[in-house]
């Protein structure tokens, strides 16, 4: 009797279960497309369907293998992303969804002139991600980043775009008083991207990846801004300093190891760091150092670990662009106002 009350029981239980189950997916997007040597940031356009890959000047684009591609979960990508492909015509990927349907991905590469410069450099895009924004046209497509994400959580952004005239617009960037643990939050614009995982009070670099892709020997840089330092320049402790709080705006160009990316090589640098108050719109331009720096060079400007010197008469695949409203803002040292105007940058060649 006890068995036949344990089986109806089961009967019962396992009657009242109906199956359930989500929709397949209907996502068939590519999410991120590399080729090896491209010469500047992948532009994706989810809209059109449309990837564009740049190359420098002379370049052989007719057999490539893609070298990082991603698409969307459970998605399927046809022909196989490890075959090479002769990218001198335009290439095209079909993106199946789990619920079969696909989408034809059209990937365009163009071997540009021999002075390229960066895409958004004139900070007229911004698109909106929750209650803030980021510079560029979609996540998917912008190399700039900023620290908005982690401070947009318990704060307000600190980097945000302001009209200059229509539709010309500048990225303002804030030192604010941070909202827990740390003393400040600095402002930055940098060519990178912010990764996914919590961010770091002791080390806010380690939240970075920075760089893009990029081909070239520019002699120069040069960028028009404003800068305010603010009140009261002090420590990570709140403790008082002399002087006053800077700005930084600085280039680097590297070579990556496509294999191994945390191998990165310094080919060429270039800066500028001020602390004077500068009210009305100027051009600065800074030089571009090829190998290692001179001696009596800042020593803030030195490679950090990993960061190596590159062997004499290297090439860079990658540029890094970094603005801040307080230099040493890494450290948490600043002044809480300080006021960074950027716009127009460009490499000279």
């Amino acid at each position: 009797m006890r068995k036949i009350l344990i089986l109806l029981s089961l009967v019962v239980l396992f009657g009242c279960i109906k199956e359930d189950r989500f929709p397949f997916s209907d996502k068939n997007a590519i999410l991120s497309f590399t080729l090896p040597g491209q010469a500047s940031a992948t532009t994706i356009n989810g809209d059109s369907l449309l990837i564009n890959i740049s190359f420098s000047e002379g370049a052989d684009v007719t057999a490539l293998t893609p070298s990082g591609v991603s698409i969307s979960n459970l998605a399927a990508i046809s022909p196989d992303t490890t075959l090479t492909q002769d990218f001198s015509e335009p290439v095209i990927y079909r993106v199946t969804a789990e619920n079969g349907t696909s989408a034809d991905w059209i990937v365009n590469v163009g071997v540009q002139g021999s002075e390229p410069q960066l895409a958004n450099s004139d900070f007229n895009s911004w698109y909106t991600v929750g209650n803030y924004e980021q510079p560029g046209a979609s996540a998917s497509s912008s190399f700039w980043d900023t620290a908005n994400k982690p401070l947009a959580i318990v704060n307000s952004p600190n980097t945000n775009k302001v009209e200059k005239s229509g539709d010309d617009f500048y990225a303002n960037m804030l030192t604010i008083a941070a909202p827990a643990l740390v003393r400040i939050a600095a402002a930055t614009i940098y060519t990178g991207v912010f990764t996914d995982g919590p961010p770091s009070v002791t080390d806010p670099r380690s939240n970075i990846t920075f760089g893009t892709p990029y081909a070239g020997t520019p002699v120069s840089f040069s960028s028009e801004y404003q800068y305010t330092p603010g009140e009261s320049y002090e420590d990570a402790d709140g403790n008082v300093l002399p002087g006053n709080d800077s700005c930084d705006i600085y280039v680097l160009l590297q070579l990556v190891d496509e294999n191994n990316p945390s191998n990165v090589q310094r080919v060429a640098t270039a800066w500028f760091r001020s602390g004077e108050t500068v009210t009305d719109w100027a051009t600065i331009t800074a030089d571009f150092i090829y190998g290692e720096l001179p001696s009596g060079s800042p020593e803030f400007m030195q490679p950090i670990a990993p960061e190596i010197w590159a062997p004499a008469g290297s090439t860079a695949n990658q540029i890094t662009v970094v603005y801040s409203s307080s230099a040493l803002g890494d450290y948490f040292t600043g002044a809480i106002g300080s006021e960074l105007n950027a716009d127009n940058f460009v490499l000279n060649y």
